[in-house]
């Protein structure tokens, strides 16, 4: 769900760079290094509805999603094995793009399971995949209600997912369909304000079994939105693949605000989609209950607040047609509708305001290589 930024001019390089570590890796039998990403691109019309304001409407070209990666790993003998990611977002309509917005990390892989250290995500974020499908983030994305990511948040405004700096990930190995991870970041450096000593712990446990899986994690933010703030989320989700996927999750967020006193939110989300030669169909829904707990009437952190009709709902409907096993196009239709003093938005300007209805319709077409 991370944002690409920054220029053309980063981009080039970050080619120019893949280019030769493809080819440095030829004279190393024992090193494989593999250059993946995708481009994706799409129009998007968007519409924002306001009770008794004339709706405002909008239709641009737009190119989220698009991403570089770079993967390697090296056999250090005795089952041991070095790996790294560095992946890059960018933009195909505009060239601008940043180097390792997204995972870039170094680490090892053996017996004792996995140990990652660098720019990546938490448990936290996996948990939410059998429910979360994202075509193309900004314009749909479940982040928006769920993990309180929306209206461009980032971890200084409350939100719950995102890649951390200074990040030490390790995965234990699967036992008996039985997995776990545990992560702490020191994000301090990239927090605006006061200096302060920022930290996040993160932990969770994961069940696969044929189609089955069961996800649970649980999160902790220390003075990240401010000095002595605290954050704790809790998501636990369920899938069940078949000729029909069905995801569900549910998840709990608690913020300090200031004055005294926390600020709670549940969210539920469910995801239906399936498969069927190169058509697939997907739906998404999710519920944002109002926001409550000990904290004073109308406190709030981003687009959570404590009172009345203070939640919303997003559903989306979408298609998807593979063109090929690389290629495939893609159109969505995705709503927000926000109660009335509910300020949900997707996570594109503008922010959200009290009751409105924004929706988005979105045809592209997107490319793996």
């Amino acid at each position: 769900m991370k944002r690409p930024c920054g220029s053309g001019a980063r981009v080039a390089s970050l080619l120019g760079a893949a280019i030769a570590a493809g080819a440095a890796t030829s004279a190393n039998a024992q090193s494989t290094v593999s250059i993946s990403g995708l481009f994706n691109t799409a129009v998007v019309h968007r519409d924002l509805r306001v009770q008794s304001q004339p709706d405002v409407r909008s239709t641009k070209l737009d190119s989220t999603e698009s991403k570089l990666i770079f993967r390697g790993t090296e056999d250090l003998g005795g089952g041991l094995s070095a790996r790294f990611m560095m992946a890059g977002g960018f933009r195909v309509d505009t060239g601008a793009g940043s180097f390792c917005s997204g995972d870039c990390w170094v680490g090892l892989t053996g017996a004792f399971g996995s140990i990652r250290l660098g720019h990546t995500l938490p448990i936290y974020d996996d948990v939410s995949l059998p429910w979360y499908f994202v075509e193309a983030a900004g314009n749909h994305n479940p982040a928006s209600l769920w993990a309180n990511c929306g209206n461009k948040a980032g971890m200084a405004d409350g939100c719950v997912d995102n890649y951390l700096s200074k990040t030490v990930r390790y995965d234990s190995p699967r036992f008996d369909g039985f997995s776990g991870s545990v992560s702490t970041s020191d994000p301090s450096g990239d927090l605006a304000g006061p200096p302060r000593r920022a930290r996040v712990n993160a932990a969770g446990v994961e069940y696969r079994s044929g189609p089955w899986y069961v996800g649970a994690a649980h999160q902790r933010q220390y003075s990240l939105r401010s000095v002595d703030s605290f954050d704790a989320a809790t998501t636990l989700s369920f899938w069940f693949k078949s000729w029909l996927t069905v995801g569900v999750g549910i998840e709990n967020l608690r913020y300090s605000v200031p004055g005294g006193g926390s600020l709670e939110r549940t969210y539920g989300g469910l995801l239906v989609h399936q498969t069927t030669g190169p058509h697939t169909l997907w739906l998404n829904i999710g519920l944002a209950g109002n926001g409550y707990g000990d904290a004073a009437e109308g406190s709030s952190v981003n687009a959570i607040s404590k009172g009345h009709e203070c939640g919303a709902r997003m559903w989306t409907i979408g298609y998807r047609y593979r063109l090929s096993k690389s290629m495939q196009a893609y159109a969505y239709w995705n709503e927000i509708v926000n109660d009335r003093n509910g300020r949900y938005s997707f996570d594109a300007p503008p922010a959200g305001g009290p009751g409105w209805r924004i929706s988005a319709l979105a045809v592209g077409m997107s490319k793996r290589f």
